[in-house]
């Protein structure tokens, strides 16, 4: 976010520094790292503002944090079992055993249809 000249003059008679602008996310001062995204105009103080808490760093396993040296370019995870443990963990997410089932109410009233009885078998000779 750019900040006015006015801002930026406060800045500097405060803290004695001078800066133009300041995190999208959480307003703090850049400096000059900043991390950005191609074809967007938005400026970041660092990954976890521009990509969230779940980002992971390159080279580390998306599951477990572990280092992916050595590894082919491109990979996420250290194993087979830490990609399954991501998988599972993203298909459970919205049927949680904590939470009780809901039904959904009947779209129309039950009608109750009587029975006839059958041909050839009369009421008062089955008594």
């Amino acid at each position: 976010m750019r900040l006015t000249t006015k801002q930026s003059r406060e800045l500097f008679e405060k803290f004695g520094i001078y800066a133009k602008e300041c995190c999208d996310k959480c307003g703090q001062v850049l400096g000059p790292v900043r991390y950005t995204r191609k074809d967007d105009t938005s400026e970041w103080c660092s990954r976890e503002c521009r990509d969230g808490y779940t980002c992971h760093a390159p080279g580390t396993c998306k599951t477990c944090r572990a280092s992916l040296a050595g590894l082919r370019r491109g990979t996420l995870f250290c194993s087979p079992t830490c990609r399954k443990r991501e998988n599972r963990k993203s298909q459970s997410a919205p049927n949680s055993r904590d939470q009780q089932l809901k039904t959904k109410g009947l779209q129309s009233p039950l009608e109750v249809l009587a029975i006839p009885a059958h041909s050839g078998v009369s009421e008062t000779s089955a008594a």
